[in-house]
């Protein structure tokens, strides 16, 4: 028997498996961050042709937005310390750089606190994806790109952001960011809308992102690829393609991972708190799970959902459609918003598998979500499924699924 522990909140859950039927665990790659974080930001700023981009733009008139999609608090802090001294050694007013504060709905937890900022004596600005957007182009797919207009008129554009998995967007980065961030709703709802019942949308709304962002003329990049406890690993920073590949490059040796084949059973984490804090942040990795198991195979999910289902609007858009896709559907065709979509995701995923959770939730909840199961053991889901499956079934172990780029070998 092997004995397994998963994330589960602030502590861990056990699960005991057999080597029989154990098929594989799999992590992410463990790399130490570095010991200096904010040395290593502030190089890769002032070491760059930051200072060439912001003095044409004070030749031609000064103003500067630096966009910013960082999590953390002192991470955004250290950003946006290093732009200040560029800005200031080219004649930059602080008082005329504007930070703006992206709202990316696929990142749940990105700080609202800019209270290390504000001292700083920046402008910070939120964006608002219903007003204050101005319309740009098409791109490929027909998508109508409204981005936001202080961002767009500014004479130095500059984003900020970390780099490391979504299960959505495939990474978490400068260009997802601005898209999903700095848009306006009619962009954001014409990209997902098309692309509901999409099989792999990663890959999808990664490449759509990049070209996005082509379009919002980026000047300067900043990227700070992150291991999946958050610790710096390295920070790219210059014109936004070399930025993104050089990012790619480290992510994808970090957070690639090989799968020796389909098992019949996957129990997958998201890698605990925050990111199992409520239904609505746990079940993204449900798009890496689905990718990964044997066709109607079955999927348990290891979350704990402390705060339930997560926001109001989730809960409520869960109550109005009992978990008829269809009606979903129509719904976010009138009425979107990405909460809905992420909950089409999740019906989606409990149509292509057998689907049950480890979970604090309490049992109603699982009664308005036809199809759901919920255990409070490991062992007790996994012994559900291999009562049905035959006592052979292969098991396939995943601690961090949000942290994971799935590669199969078929």
């Amino acid at each position: 028997m092997v004995d397994i522990w998963l994330p589960y909140g602030k502590t861990e859950v056990h699960a005991r498996i057999s080597s029989e039927n154990l098929m594989e665990i799999a992590e992410v790659h463990r790399e130490p961050g570095l010991g200096d974080a904010a040395k290593e930001i502030e190089k890769a700023i002032e070491g760059a042709t930051l200072p060439d981009i912001m003095s044409r733009a004070v030749q031609l008139g000064g103003k500067i937005v630096l966009a910013l999609n960082v999590p953390e608090i002192n991470l955004a802090k250290y950003v946006v310390s290093s732009v200040i001294r560029v800005a200031e050694k080219v004649g930059v007013k602080i008082a005329d750089l504007v930070v703006l504060h992206m709202k990316n709905s696929f990142i749940h937890g990105i700080t609202h606190n800019f209270e290390g900022i504000s001292p700083l004596g920046v402008n910070i600005v939120t964006h608002d994806p219903f007003n204050g957007n101005i319309y740009i182009c098409d791109i490929g797919s027909g998508v109508k790109v409204y981005l936001n207009r202080t961002f767009y008129e500014a004479n130095a554009k500059i984003v900020a952001s970390t780099f490391e998995p979504n299960p959505y967007t495939l990474y978490n980065c400068c260009e997802s960011g601005l898209t999903f961030g700095l848009t306006g709703i009619e962009t954001i709802k014409g990209i997902l809308n098309s692309i509901l019942d999409l099989e792999d949308l990663q890959e999808r709304l990664f490449n759509e992102a990049i070209e996005v962002a082509k379009i919002a003329k980026i000047d300067f990049s900043i990227s700070i690829v992150r291991s999946f406890s958050g610790e710096v690993i390295k920070c790219f920073a210059g014109e936004p393609e070399e930025t993104l590949h050089g990012s790619l490059n480290v992510a994808d040796s970090l957070y690639k991972v090989s799968f020796t084949g389909r098992p019949d059973v996957i129990i997958i984490s998201p890698g605990g708190a925050p990111f199992d804090n409520n239904l609505l942040s746990a079940c993204g990795c449900l798009e890496n799970a689905i990718k990964i198991v044997k066709k109607n195979g079955f999927v348990i999910l290891v979350a704990e959902c402390s705060e339930g289902y997560g926001e109001t609007g989730f809960h409520q858009m869960v109550k109005r459609v009992r978990g008829d896709l269809k009606i979903l559907e129509e719904v976010l065709r009138s009425d979107f918003n990405v909460n809905g979509f992420i909950f089409y995701r999740f019906l989606r995923a409990l149509k292509k598998a057998n689907l049950a959770m480890v979970s604090a939730v309490p049992d109603y909840y699982a009664s308005e979500i036809p199809g759901l199961k919920i255990f409070r053991s490991v062992n007790d889901a996994l012994n559900n499924a291999l009562s049905k499956l035959g006592a052979k079934a292969k098991i396939t172990v995943v601690p961090h699924g949000n942290f994971i780029i799935p590669v199969i070998k078929e």
